[in-house]
């Protein structure tokens, strides 16, 4: 179980539409898990949990609510590279699960936001370069409060 936070940094004035920051703390409790589904640990299932506690946002009284998030991976070693390249399905739900207050609404604020996300990946470690390489894909679907569409992520690196 970890610990984490994020800070109310950069500029947040209420209604504003180019703030860079959401004027907020969020303190997070996360964990991780990884389980080898074969003895040669050539496929693999992992999971990463995160909960986000939200306090009042500054100026305006709102209370952000609180969310779960849920990453998940199914991934299978490709033969004979020593398990340096993967591939497999991955996917994400977060689920806002206390309601936002705010004490100038004039309607309730019930309605809380759900996003599913499906896809695949494809990742590589290169030992001899001292490099890493990695791509996701993701298709969300059945959003509930919240917008709709595609991931595409790239990671790298490379060490000195």
């Amino acid at each position: 179980m970890m610990y984490g936070f994020l800070a109310p940094t950069g500029r947040f004035v209420p209604r504003a539409s180019n703030n860079v920051g959401s004027g907020y703390w969020t303190h997070a409790l996360s964990s991780g898990q990884t389980f080898y589904l074969t003895k040669n640990g050539s496929l693999t299932a992992s999971t990463f949990e995160m909960y986000e506690f939200h306090t009042l946002q500054e100026s305006t009284g709102v209370h952000p609510g609180e969310t779960f998030d849920l990453d998940y991976s199914l991934m299978a070693a490709v033969p004979r590279t020593n398990r340096r390249l993967q591939f497999g399905l991955v996917g994400y739900g977060a689920r806002q699960t206390t309601a936002k207050t705010d004490p100038h609404a004039t309607v309730p604020l019930d309605e809380r936001y759900a996003i599913n996300a499906l896809g695949f990946s494809l990742s590589g470690a290169f030992p001899k370069q001292k490099a890493s390489l990695g791509f996701k894909y993701f298709k969300e679907f059945a959003d509930r409060a919240s917008f709709q569409g595609y991931s595409l992520q790239v990671t790298g690196s490379v060490h000195f």
